[in-house]
């Protein structure tokens, strides 16, 4: 990356109190970024109330002074096997897992076409790509719509200097946190690397997918998953 090249970019990260939305935050404004977030997540992000899209984004830019990076992260998972979950609990699993941010993503395209520059970085899961895990369907389901719908706008969106992006997380460090030490060792020994990914790592994966050396790169789904995953 080139030296002090987000330094006065302007970005928000949504979910940012989620998974590895405050390592991406922290890095982001360590680089020399200007941080927005819809939760609170500590450090030197401005906190703005979460809102419809139009709204949501009017404020942030009102806040920043602008707009060129959307990095949307990962929401916790519902465990519920796909026989047993309800419509509803369908719905609402659908409603922030996909529809949500695509709305987000397809206003802050707008915005970003406009303007004829601009990233977008969406956290998705390798359950969208695998459908290996148990207990995830809704998720996986939304998930996969959301991959689906980012290879659409980077297509459409690619004349106009905004590349979109995913990265498809697999067992990291705030995810496993919480499990048993017997659950964690029989999880680790299906990773080729050896261990589980540390939210740093997902932080830098953002940092290049905003970088100016990215330009190239669009409608991809980068794989963090220390080999378990490979395509």
């Amino acid at each position: 990356m080139i030296a002090d090249e987000f330094k006065g970019m302007k970005a928000v990260v949504v979910a940012a109190a989620q998974g590895v939305g405050p390592a991406v935050v922290d890095a982001l404004v360590a680089a020399g970024a200007r941080v927005a977030v819809d939760e609170p997540c500590g450090g030197e992000a401005v906190l703005v109330e979460p809102d419809a899209a139009v709204a949501f984004l009017d404020r942030v830019e009102a806040a920043l002074g602008g707009l060129d990076l959307l990095v949307i992260s990962a929401r916790p998972v519902r465990n519920k096997p796909v026989l047993s979950i309800g419509a509803d609990e369908f719905r609402e699993v659908v409603e922030t897992d996909l529809l949500a941010p695509a709305f987000l993503m397809q206003e802050a395209g707008r915005r970003m076409a406009a303007r004829g520059h601009g990233r977008i970085v969406v956290f998705a899961s390798m359950s969208a790509k695998t459908g290996a895990h148990h207990n995830v369907g809704p998720f996986a389901a939304a998930k996969g719509g959301l991959l689906a719908f980012v290879r659409v706008m980077a297509s459409e969106l690619a004349e106009h200097g905004v590349t979109v992006n995913g990265i498809a997380t697999a067992l990291f460090e705030p995810q496993v946190a919480t499990m048993t030490e017997e659950r964690r060792n029989t999880l680790v020994k299906g990773i080729p690397v050896g261990r589980f990914g540390r939210s740093e790592e997902a932080a830098h994966a953002v940092l290049y997918l905003a970088s100016r050396n990215s330009g190239f790169v669009t409608g991809e789904c980068l794989n963090l998953s220390g080999g378990r995953f490979m395509d």
